[in-house]
């Protein structure tokens, strides 16, 4: 089984002393999304691991974690995003070159194989000041990606998709002319925050995004390649191979077995709860919607919670 913590809230900068109690007592309960009441036992015993894939934007409370984690013998690699948006859309995230140090850091711990670094969501808006166009992008996306050179073996790029509240926050935060990768089918204004946290999309789909992205990913991925690193796409549903930009999965089956050094048994080729464009082998997400505190403008997983998160219970056996 791989654990996959998480999706639904950054627990490396947020739950990372809940998640190494739970690691002590052998389990977690994870709370079903749709009926808080429902509760499922995930077991957190070597046995029954075969890696957990961490999901952040601030990794420094799982650094000096890490040796705890390897001492037990649990294999495990880190996707770590770093945007460099404005604080008004991701007022809870590390400054860019605070997330670019720490990055530096977990490398140097971890090693730049399991450590990969995801530019995600992209989107162009306008704004009153700068602006989030292709130019912002290509100037960041560069920054980034030499200050990582050499710490990490590739990027993961993925469009951000309008969900039902979305442009709403963003627009919030002063943006306007937001170009979605793409409305999803979920009735007017987007598809539901419930779509957005696993349903599959509906629609017809074009072979590319929309502009300006066809250009500005082909930009990315030499970029990318002219640092080292490989550049792949997420739950895209366009062919953007002509782009120089492979769709590959997040959850990445070959890399468990390349870290944990055993076959990881039963997986099947794809995880047929995520979206339909999904390539990660199966997982468990642990967490919970709405225990994160970045409260990022455009995150899906706000859904849940009105105004600021419940503080986290270190002991609790669920957030």
């Amino acid at each position: 089984m791989i654990v996959s913590a998480s999706r639904r809230c950054d627990i490396p900068a947020y739950a990372m002393d809940w998640f190494m109690n739970r690691v002590e007592a052998g389990y977690c309960l994870v709370r079903n999304p749709f009926d808080a009441r429902s509760l499922r036992r995930v077991s957190l015993l070597l046995e029954d691991l075969d890696c957990v894939v961490f999901w952040t934007r601030d990794p420094r409370p799982l650094i000096p974690r890490a040796s705890e984690l390897e001492e037990r013998g649990i294999p495990f690699y880190v996707q770590m995003t770093i945007t460099g948006y404005p604080k008004s859309i991701e007022p809870g995230s590390p400054a860019r070159e605070d997330a670019m140090a720490a990055a530096a850091s977990l490398s140097e711990r971890i090693g730049r194989r399991r450590l990969i670094w995801r530019y995600d969501p992209i989107f162009v808006a306008a704004a009153s000041g700068e602006g989030l166009d292709s130019r912002f992008h290509r100037e960041n996306f560069e920054h980034i990606a030499r200050a990582l050179e050499g710490k990490t073996r590739r990027v993961i790029v993925s469009l951000l998709d309008e969900y039902r509240g979305t442009r709403k926050r963003l627009e919030a935060a002063g943006l306007r002319g937001i170009v979605f990768g793409s409305a999803s089918g979920g009735g007017k204004g987007g598809a539901s925050e419930e779509e957005g946290q696993g349903l599959l999309f509906g629609g017809a789909r074009s072979s590319l995004p929309p502009q300006p992205y066809p250009e500005l990913l082909a930009d990315l991925a030499r970029i990318a390649r002219g640092h080292g690193l490989a550049i792949q796409a997420c739950a895209e549903p366009y062919e953007l191979s002509g782009l120089g930009i492979e769709a590959a999965p997040c959850v990445d089956q070959r890399l468990v077995e390349e870290i944990s050094g055993r076959k990881a048994e039963g997986l099947a080729a794809r995880d047929k709860g995520q979206r339909g464009a999904c390539r990660c082998a199966p997982s468990v997400d642990i967490g919970a919607y709405g225990a994160c505190r970045a409260a990022c403008a455009y995150c899906y997983a706000r859904a849940q919670w009105k105004g600021a998160p419940k503080a986290i219970d270190p002991t609790a056996e669920a957030l």
